[in-house]
């Protein structure tokens, strides 16, 4: 009879934390399903926008979505295998803002390389205009010789007034998939031509050089700029640099008890939200509109 109570006591032990972990497991799939469908929708619908008409690549969002949360289950797995559960956490935190600052920064870069390659467009454009052609006749110009990437923007906007868009509409539908000021410039300027009439060729080079002169600009602001955002970015490396100092130099162990103590965890939590605070602060300061 003791046995069998004890066997009894042992099962009762082990099986109700199973039974409780599974009903916590359900809830949370049960109550997470939905939330988590309209995260991925999102995350879908943002790399349909930036992936296949910011950077006009054909890559599927559908795609794009699995690869990135292969990565964040990758990095997750590489911080519990290296230092456990927290370690797990913010790498799997990485993994979900990760692809949004690639992409971000590729088509940041892409945006320069296309303001970059405007004017030298521009004067093709009144080139093409002297030459006794039409608007339309000289973008292909420039969407057969200009540069890459305006090239492809020039194909793309040409394409969609092949297929029956109005020309008015496909620059604007440009000017809004690029998101640069300076082609809203153009295509206004071309939509208001268009409009009331006049010397067409006159017009891009006094847009040529309206451009000109805004980058002109643009990039004094950035050189006097220059030393506040070199700034931000060495405070928010500053606190990594020290403490790995204090880890390889000085007190490897007092280190440590940042990550096992509670208030070093504490203090590390209140490092990091300072730290991005400042960064932020600091770069709204040197964002200068021209």
């Amino acid at each position: 009879m003791i046995a069998a109570a004890g066997e009894a006591d042992i099962l009762g032990h082990n099986v109700l934390p199973s039974v409780m972990m599974f009903v916590g497991v359900s809830a949370a799939v049960f109550l997470g399903y939905r939330p988590l469908m309209e995260a991925l929708r999102r995350r879908r619908e943002e790399y349909d926008i930036s992936i296949r008409r910011g950077l006009l690549l054909n890559v599927s969002p559908r795609v794009a979505t699995v690869l990135s949360l292969a990565l964040i289950f990758l990095l997750g797995l590489v911080g519990y295998a290296a230092a456990g559960l927290w370690a797990a956490i913010i790498a799997g935190a990485c993994g979900v803002f990760l692809p949004h600052f690639i992409i971000r920064y590729l088509c940041r870069r892409r945006v320069n390389k296309l303001e970059g390659q405007l004017v030298g467009g521009i004067q093709t454009l009144a080139s093409g205009v002297r030459a006794g052609l039409n608007l339309v006749q000289s973008m292909e110009l420039v969407a057969r010789d200009g540069p890459a990437p305006l090239r492809q923007e020039m194909r793309h906007l040409l394409r969609e007034y092949e297929y029956g868009l109005p020309l008015e509409t496909a620059m604007n539908n440009s000017a809004t998939r690029i998101g640069s000021g300076d082609f809203r410039l153009l295509f206004a300027a071309l939509e208001t031509h268009r409009q009331r009439g006049g010397d067409l060729g006159e017009t891009l080079d006094r847009i040529a050089d309206s451009i000109r002169e805004i980058q002109r600009l643009e990039s004094r602001v950035k050189s006097l700029t220059a030393q506040g955002r070199a700034t931000a970015r060495w405070l928010g490396a500053m606190p990594a640099i020290v403490l790995a100092i204090l880890y390889f130099l000085v007190d490897s162990q007092g280190v440590e008890l940042m990550w096992t103590d509670d208030i070093g965890k504490l203090l590390l939590l209140g490092i990091f939200v300072l730290e991005i605070a400042g960064f932020l602060w600091i770069r709204k300061i040197v964002s200068i509109d021209v």
